[in-house]
């Protein structure tokens, strides 16, 4: 089975660079070894949700490894959507996010679950993911509720482990999904309001 991004087609993602292969023909030793290439992609999960307000959400991929949300409304006040997306990887990863508004301003920016598992998913993988402070909103953890988020031009929303150990981009049983919150307040306007966020994974580091 394969993992593919448009930027790469990986071979299996279990141990294969890690495992030298030995032959022999005709009295000589051949040794063969091969590499895995480092991938992390990111994808929309489940329609997103909207918990409060009045808003539409359309999604696009930019490459494998970049998710581009574009969200809208004409209502005033506070709107809140859950947004669910899956995460693959066959290494350390990070996630990033970065918002831009217009006629409204980000309040809120947070992960509120994680999970998955499946028989091609790394046990404890979505244990191991690891969520900042600023924008861990999940049950039981010290989520900072003032209201407020301050948003670098880009900010690491979570860190994670190796996730998949084989499949596909589309595969159900090799993922983990996360759910983030997106919070936007806005005054009345008659143009109403625009934000786009995107959210880019990388390798944290190479696969051996």
């Amino acid at each position: 089975m394969r993992l593919v991004s448009r930027a790469c087609r990986i071979t299996i993602l279990v141990v294969l660079a890690s495992l030298p292969a030995r032959a022999q023909h005709g009295g000589v030793s051949v040794t063969m070894t091969g590499q895995v290439s480092a991938v992390a992609m990111v994808s929309a999960g489940s329609p997103a949700r909207v918990v409060k307000g009045d808003a539409r959400v359309s999604s696009g991929p930019d490459g494998a490894q970049k998710l581009v949300l574009s969200l809208s409304g004409r209502r005033g006040g506070e709107t809140q959507i859950e947004i669910p997306i899956q995460l693959r990887s066959n290494t350390d990863f990070t996630l990033s996010a970065s918002c831009v508004t217009r006629g409204a301003a980000l309040s809120t920016l947070s992960v509120v679950d994680v999970g998955g598992a499946g028989a091609f998913v790394y046990p404890g993988a979505a244990e191991r993911v690891e969520v900042p402070a600023p924008f861990d909103g999940r049950q039981g953890t010290p989520f900072s509720r003032n209201g407020k988020v301050e948003m670098p031009p880009s900010a690491t929303l979570l860190t994670g482990p190796p996730i998949s150990m084989a499949g596909t981009p589309n595969s159900p049983s090799n993922m983990v999904e996360v759910v983030i919150r997106v919070v936007l307040t806005a005054p009345d306007l008659e143009e109403g309001w625009e934000a786009e966020l995107e959210l880019s994974t990388a390798p944290t580091r190479p696969t051996d």
